[in-house]
């Protein structure tokens, strides 16, 4: 049986710390769950210490009474305005093009690639292999052929030292090593989307608190990588000012209540809050929807932007997958199809052995995180955000590449 694994996912809402382990059957069964809430963050950045060490330490202090175990090292994702992708191209010649093409080729042009991005102030903690082509011609995989020049083209998702080094500090505080970071929709595709997804063409977006964040897929490999500056929170913003009411009885009434595309026949259910001034007041479903419809609409036109100006539009065949806690909206995927122009569907993690409270939208980020923790199989240990490639990250790097 193997080791258990530990997580930190550190959102703008809440911290959520998760034991889990992989089982022989290939499920990864959820050992301990830890949360609470953050605010010490903002968007995607860190903006009080105290309060995210803080959330930090609730969070794995609840996780080890679940779990039964002491946490002393930890995976932390990683995502917001600091994760950014990079592409790279190399090519080597091949010394003896009368012998085929072996691992130590594929190497040293993997290498060459890496040498040529990312900037000095990232830290590589995946890379993609996008395509292979041995003098010229495109090939899936060249081992074992023959040619004089070997070719690669790479896609690096990199996070920023400073954003590293920033939760590495906060982790340390709270008592807990950071083993590596792992780029948070990175993870969260490898639990939620299928081979087929990925090789066909695919988005997914997950709609956090603070922010969304957005990884495409194309040809089986990762394409593009955005974040979109909006998220749940601004809802919940909208709400308390259009209606005089309390953030959190604005967002009581977004959970509770909130969705789009409101059907006909909700559309004149009265719902009942509290004013600040301590008064009742009802609004109509309708009128309530339209209120979060407009901030999602403005959400929805940032990935439209974001999806057109990467060039991979026409490459989401199998359309969007929507994910995270703001997925929780009612009607948002047929929402999301009129808005994108392309099929929407509610991403649920998968292949895991956990209660049926976590296996939701809202832990999809936490819960692929932890699979991808564990199908890494590496041991726990401390290790820095600067660009020194542990095997760890090595290992992280090499999960979705061709070969």
């Amino acid at each position: 049986m193997s080791s258990p694994v530990v997580i930190l996912d550190i959102g703008a809402s809440r911290v959520r710390c998760l034991v889990g382990q992989a089982e022989s059957s290939g499920d990864c069964k959820v050992l301990g769950i830890g949360t609470s809430p953050c605010r010490g963050i903002r968007r995607s950045a860190v903006i009080d210490m105290p309060l995210v060490v803080e959330s930090m330490r609730t969070a794995v202090a609840e996780a080890e009474r679940a779990a039964g175990l002491r946490i002393t090292g930890a995976y932390a994702g990683i995502a917001g305005r600091d994760v950014q992708a990079h592409a790279s191209r190399s090519a080597v010649a091949i010394a003896g093009p009368s012998d085929p093409i072996d691992d130590e080729d594929v190497e040293r042009a993997l290498a060459a690639a890496e040498a040529t991005a990312p900037p000095s102030e990232a830290a590589i903690l995946h890379r993609f292999v996008q395509s292979y082509a041995v003098d010229g011609e495109p090939v899936q995989n060249p081992l074992w052929l023959h040619g004089h020049k070997l070719e690669v083209e790479t896609l690096s998702a990199t996070a920023s030292d400073q954003a590293c080094t920033t939760l590495q500090r906060a982790a340390e505080e709270a008592g807990v090593a950071i083993a590596g970071f792992l780029v948070e929709s990175v993870a969260t595709a490898a639990s939620l989307l299928s081979t087929d997804e990925r090789d066909m063409g695919v988005g997914l977006l997950d709609l956090g608190a603070g922010t969304c964040d957005m990884a495409l897929y194309a040809g089986g490999s990762l394409r593009h990588l955005a974040e979109v500056p909006l998220g749940g929170q601004d809802i919940t913003r909208d709400l308390s000012m259009v209606l005089n009411t309390s953030p959190r009885e604005a967002e009581e009434l977004k959970c509770n209540f909130g969705g789009v595309c409101t059907d006909a026949e909700e559309a004149g259910e009265p719902l009942t809050f509290q004013t600040t001034a301590g008064r009742s007041h009802t609004i109509k479903r309708e009128d309530l929807d339209g209120i979060i419809e407009a901030r999602q609409q403005e959400m929805l036109e940032f990935v439209a932007q974001e999806i057109e100006s990467s060039g991979c539009g026409h490459l989401l065949t199998t359309g969007m997958v929507f994910t995270g806690g703001g997925a929780l909206l009612r009607n948002l995927d047929r929402f999301g199809e009129e808005a994108l122009r392309m099929p929407v569907r509610i991403g649920v993690p998968t292949e895991i052995i956990a209660p049926e409270s976590v296996q939701t939208p809202e832990y999809a980020t936490s819960i692929g995180l932890l699979r991808f923790a564990c199908d890494t199989g590496v041991d726990l240990r401390s290790s820095g955000g600067g660009r020194s490639r542990s095997r760890f990250v090595d290992r992280v790097a090499r999960l979705f590449s061709f070969l």
